[in-house]
């Protein structure tokens, strides 16, 4: 059985072994390989809620690869049969001729770049990536799972040789790949439900509505709740939505409350509350009691509450303390139908939340808003340094903290492969160019492209800055909308950049 009807597989794995070491069966990639394969089905696991043996995501991995002998006729009828592609990026794969076979045969019949994920085992150069991966002449912007400072070198894979539990950065990018690959499931389960099974492979998310594959998480609810809650994730789940936390891990105190919030949060796209007129009295001193607590978290979080309050008449609410706490959620809720309804049923209140999430831009992952600053300034000269504080300023208006990244003492490249977290999660990317070094606002945005995650959630910006040497014009790739700082005379158009920036980063361009 796999999750997606009608494939032979969910997702298969497509990867090069590495050099074979003595006296060992299989080699450090490929161990690397199978041990990241099988933490990536735990966490589709957990984000599809998939304990039912038969939905479980079935990954096909062929452990006994063979780099001498070719693709047989049942390997590639399984890679043509599987929804999504998984690519292992490393120099072995680009190596591998069978590799691409894969690639291509996968992407015949797949249709759309939206099934292909890359995940980067090493630091590869992307112009040697097959066109496949590169549609529009751009790469994919894939899931980072090495660590560099240097650009030009193959950095250490996360994890390496085998995962363990305590290497933070390896399980953040694997929740994150987890996360995006059980969304494209979710959608693609959607659209085989709605569609008739003649369609097979033919198959596109286009059609489905936007909140399909978003996730949502599953607030605390009184103990009274506890059947309603149950029948809420099955319904939810139907509508097409991952729900986290998963079933066993609900919580049920402060203390699993602020764990599972510090856990699922950042890549949840809103949480559902349900109340009625009963509460406890956790935490100590917190007003509205665990509901209060669960409000005053996705503020910090800056995630949207959608509650469903089944108490009308709030006289019937016994606790002074609760009851006041309720009045006040009503009269802050008046006119501001996306936190609070009196739904009839389940299946309202179901529909007004499919409502909410068909109809809202899909924010940016993560919880802040932030920017990432990229420039080529050097030294302390005034022309740097009056419109790299024009750009920062202006973020700062637009409520945009910056984060410069730091250049190397030697070469003075910039140091990206630390902050690559940072860049993922932030909804703005500026690159600051001055003196029209085209070759290296390119590679800097290569760079920045297979970083970026989500790329359709970011603001991309492209500062041109002194001095103008009649160099033309450079036409930025991955859609960086270009400002102008620097006038003809080399003077910057301080107010004119600030406007700019603000407009882009507002919505207004």
């Amino acid at each position: 059985m796999t999750y997606v009807p009608s494939f032979a597989h969910d997702v298969f794995v497509s990867y090069a072994h590495g050099p074979p070491m003595s006296g060992r069966r299989v080699d450090l990639m490929s161990d690397w390989t199978h041990s990241f394969v099988d933490d990536l089905q735990s966490q589709l696991d957990v984000l599809l809620g998939t304990k039912d043996q038969k939905r479980r995501v079935s990954i096909f991995i062929d452990r006994a690869l063979d780099g001498n002998r070719p693709l047989s006729e049942g390997l590639t009828a399984k890679a043509k049969q599987s929804a999504l592609l998984l690519v292992v990026m490393s120099h072995y794969y680009l190596d591998s001729p069978w590799c691409r076979d894969e690639l291509k045969w996968f992407s015949d019949q797949a249709g759309s770049n939206d099934k292909v994920f890359v995940v980067k085992a090493f630091n590869t150069a992307a112009e040697l990536w097959p066109p496949a991966l590169k549609p529009d002449g751009h790469p994919l912007p894939g899931f980072t799972f090495y660590s560099t400072e240097d650009p030009d070198d193959l950095g250490k894979t996360l994890g390496w040789p085998k995962p363990d539990k305590t290497e933070k950065a390896y399980w953040d990018a694997l929740w994150k790949l987890a996360n995006a690959v059980a969304t494209q499931l979710k959608r693609l389960e959607y659209s085989a439900a709605k569609t008739s099974a003649s369609a097979g492979a033919q198959r596109n998310s286009e059609t489905v509505p936007p909140r399909v594959g978003r996730t949502l998480f599953l607030g605390y609810m009184h103990d009274s709740l506890h059947e309603l809650r149950s029948d809420l994730r099955a319904r939810l789940d139907k509508a097409g939505f991952k729900i986290v936390p998963p079933a066993e891990d609900d919580p049920v105190d402060e203390a699993t409350v602020r764990s599972a919030f510090e856990t699922y949060l950042a890549a949840s796209d809103a949480i559902v509350l349900v109340a009625n007129q009963n509460s406890e009295f956790w935490p100590k001193g917190q007003d509205g009691g665990p509901l209060g607590l669960q409000f005053e978290l996705a503020k910090q979080y800056r995630i949207p509450v959608h509650l469903w309050l089944q108490t009308t008449d709030l006289s019937t609410v016994r606790n002074q303390q609760y009851r006041l706490f309720l009045a006040n959620v009503e009269a802050n809720a008046r006119g501001d139908s996306d936190n609070l309804i009196h739904a009839a049923d389940t299946d309202e209140f179901v529909r007004y939340i499919s409502g909410k999430l068909d109809t809202a831009p899909k924010p940016s992952k993560g919880a802040e808003q932030l920017a990432v600053v990229c420039s080529n300034a050097r030294g302390d000269q005034a022309k740097y340094g009056e419109l790299q504080q024009t750009v920062t300023e202006a973020l700062r208006e637009a409520e945009r903290s910056s984060i410069i990244p730091g250049q190397d003492d030697d070469s003075g490249q910039i140091r990206l492969m630390p902050l690559q977290d940072d860049i993922s999660r932030a909804d703005t990317v500026v690159v600051l160019c001055f003196d029209q070094e085209f070759l290296w606002a390119n590679r800097i945005i290569q760079q920045l492209g297979q970083m970026m995650g989500d790329q359709s959630a970011k603001n991309r910006i492209f500062v041109m800055g002194p001095e103008d040497r009649k160099k033309g014009k450079f036409l930025p790739p991955f859609k960086f909308k270009t400002v102008v700082g620097v006038a003809p005379d080399n003077r910057v158009p301080v107010s004119q950049v600030a406007d700019e920036i603000k407009k882009i980063v507002g919505g207004g361009a």
